[in-house]
């Protein structure tokens, strides 16, 4: 019974481990964009410094400049560890864009800024 439950914790550390070191970057083609021009949002996810494509869980959130959140918006998973999306904005003001993504037991939510003038 002891070496099934050493097995076991084995086992269970060897799985945490493999989820380990998430780094998350988000960029934005533009800074700073006229309203309804086109801006592509990526962010790129890697864990113990290989590409992530599979078993990641990611979602743009969309914050307006009053602060309010605007929804989350599923990102195309591009298969190289990127996942991004095209969105234009109806007002002048700074976006912020926080990609929140889960990936085992860890959660990244780096963010950028976008410019609308």
């Amino acid at each position: 019974m002891k070496r099934l439950l050493f097995l076991v914790l084995l086992l269970a550390g060897c799985s945490a481990q493999a989820h380990e070191n998430l780094q998350v970057t988000i960029e934005a083609t533009k800074q700073s964009v006229e309203i309804f021009e086109p801006v592509t949002i990526k962010a790129s996810v890697e864990a113990s410094g290989e590409p992530v494509s599979a078993d990641a869980v990611v979602d743009f959130e969309l914050i307006h400049p009053s602060g309010k959140t605007m929804g989350s918006v599923n990102p195309e998973n591009n298969g190289d560890g990127t996942y991004s999306i095209e969105t234009s904005f109806d007002a002048a003001g700074i976006y912020r864009i926080i990609s929140h993504v889960d990936y085992g037991s860890e959660h990244e939510m780096p963010e950028v800024e976008v410019t609308v003038k």
